[in-house]
């Protein structure tokens, strides 16, 4: 006989291993800190990078003022203002990356945990049934 909670736990642990758990198999080969420092390692290189376009955008629309500054050797203002705001926009942007891969990891362990306890759950639905089983012969 069909034994509807265990189809239902089946299904949903089938759904669970083809969709989010591919994903969350691949996290989890990583220690928490491995998996959060190695992400923040991209998001500052991926920050420098969009840091380092915004210069360059802002050297070739400013390309006359700079020139003049350049010439007239007042460019250090400039210099440091720059600087000063990307480290101000590392630190915003590293301190987001780390709390949304954080989040990510500690996400992953609970749809873990949860796809623990419905691999229990079904365990003990077989195992439950085998002692009714038994009982009968």
């Amino acid at each position: 006989m069909l034994n509807r909670d265990r189809i239902r736990t089946m299904t949903r642990l089938a759904i669970y291993e083809e969709g989010q758990g591919i994903r969350d198999d691949k996290i989890n080969g990583y220690f928490k800190n491995d998996y959060i420092i190695g992400h923040m390692v991209g998001s500052f290189v991926s920050g420098t990078i969009a840091c380092l376009l915004i210069v360059m955008l802002y050297c070739i629309y400013h390309y006359d003022v700079l020139l003049e500054d350049m010439f007239e050797n007042r460019l250090s203002g400039l210099i440091s203002t720059s600087l000063t705001l990307y480290g101000a926009f590392m630190v915003f942007f590293l301190a987001v990356s780390f709390f949304v891969y954080r989040w990510r990891y500690n996400a992953m362990k609970r749809r873990l945990n949860r796809y623990d306890r419905r691999l229990e759950h079904l365990k003990a639905s077989y195992e439950k049934e085998d002692r009714h089983a038994d009982k009968r012969i």
